[in-house]
C-alpha cells in the first residue's frame, strides 16, 4: 500500500518490482531462484543480483545479531510442520486471550544444528553463493523487509510517501504539518483491535508476533520463529515485537531477535541499539517499550481499541 500524490504509472511500477522480487526470494514459490538454490545438488550456486544480495544482508544481519536471527533454519521450520504456505497449513491455532499462558508445548534440547550461516558464503564478483549440499535458507520476513526497502529506494524524491507491505512500513519524511504517518498496531490476541498508535517520521517498522503463524504438529503447538540455539520454535513471554529503525530489513530482523530472546532481555537488547526502538506485549498482558519510543507514541492500550 503506497499512499502519495502520484500516479498511477509510479503505483504499478512498484507493484511490478514486488512481484519480481517474490518470484527470486519467496521459498514457496518451486521456480524461484531461492528454492532453486535450495534444491541444488551442487555447493556453489550461480544466480542473479537479486538472491545475491538478499543472501547478503541476511548473512549481515546474522553476523550482527550472533546468529540469533538465522537464514539457515529453513530445515527445522519445514520439520515443525511449516512446509507449505500458511494459508495451506494443517490445524491452525491462532493464539487468543484464553490460552495465552499455555505457550509453546516444548523447549526440550536438541543437539546443536549442524550448520549455521557461517557455513554460507557468498561471492558477488562470480554471482555465486556457496553453501553445504542441504543447507536451506529462508529469508522469510527479512526478505520482504529488503524488497520494501529497495522499493523505497526507487520513490525517494517523489514526496512523502508511506510504504505497506502487510505490516512492514517505509515512512518517507512525514505528510505536510504533520508530526508523522499514523500507524496503528494491532493487536497479538484480537486481530480486530489495535494496542497501540504512534507517528512515524522517515522511518522503518516491523512486528515479529508468536500469536498468528502457530499450528498443530505432531500434537503440540508449534509457531514459525525458530530459536536458531535449539532449532525449535522460540519458547518466550513476548507475544509480539514492534521495532522502529532506519530500514524495514533492520526493522524485521531486531523485532525476530528480541522476540526470541523474551520481554525483559529483548527491551534492554532494544535499548542498547543506536537508532532503534520497540514495543513488546507480553504474555501477561502488558506492553513495555524502549524510552526512545515515548516521543513517537500517541495512544496506548494493552487491551485493544477500535480505531
Amino acid at each position: 500500500r503506497l499512499l502519495s500524490k502520484t500516479d498511477d504509472a509510479v503505483l504499478h511500477d512498484v507493484e511490478r518490482f514486488f512481484a519480481s522480487f517474490e518470484r527470486r526470494l519467496s521459498r514457496f514459490l518451486p521456480q524461484s531462484d531461492l528454492s532453486q538454490l535450495n534444491a541444488a545438488q551442487d555447493e556453489r550456486f550461480k544466480t542473479g543480483p537479486t538472491l545475491i544480495g538478499a543472501v547478503e544482508v541476511a548473512l549481515w544481519a546474522a553476523g550482527l545479531t550472533d546468529g540469533l536471527y538465522d537464514p539457515t533454519i529453513l530445515t527445522h521450520l519445514e520439520q515443525a510442520g511449516y512446509d507449505r504456505s500458511f494459508e495451506q497449513v494443517p490445524s491452525p491455532q491462532p493464539l487468543t486471550a484464553n490460552d495465552v499462558s499455555a505457550g509453546v508445548s516444548t523447549n526440550k534440547a536438541v543437539s546443536r544444528p549442524k550448520y549455521s550461516f557461517r557455513s554460507v558464503q557468498v561471492h558477488r564478483s562470480a554471482g555465486t553463493i556457496y553453501r553445504p549440499v542441504g543447507v536451506k535458507l529462508d529469508l522469510g520476513g527479512m526478505g520482504k523487509g529488503y524488497t520494501v526497502d529497495r522499493a523505497a529506494d526507487r520513490l525517494q524524491g517523489l514526496g512523502p510517501f508511506l510504504l505497506n507491505a502487510g505490516g512492514d512500513i517505509f515512512a518517507y519524511q512525514s505528510p505536510p504539518g504533520e508530526r508523522g504517518w499514523q500507524i496503528n498496531l494491532t493487536h497479538p490476541l484480537q486481530p480486530g483491535l489495535s494496542m497501540a498508535r504512534l507517528y512515524l517520521n522517515h522511518k522503518a517498522l516491523a512486528t515479529s508476533t508468536i500469536a498468528k503463524r502457530r499450528w498443530r504438529h505432531d500434537g503440540q503447538i508449534k509457531h514459525h520463529l525458530i530459536n536458531p540455539r535449539t532449532g525449535q520454535p522460540a519458547v518466550t513471554d513476548a507475544l509480539s515485537v514492534t521495532v522502529v529503525a532506519q530500514r524495514a530489513v533492520l526493522a524485521e530482523v531486531y523485532a525476530k531477535v528480541a522476540l526470541i530472546l523474551g520481554a525483559e532481555a529483548g527491551l534492554a537488547w532494544l535499548q542498547r541499539l543506536p537508532g532503534v526502538d520497540g514495543l513488546i506485549f507480553t504474555d501477561k498482558q502488558k506492553i513495555l517499550h524502549t524510552d526512545g519510543l515515548t516521543a513517537m507514541l500517541d495512544y496506548v492500550d494493552p487491551a485493544g481499541y477500535h480505531h
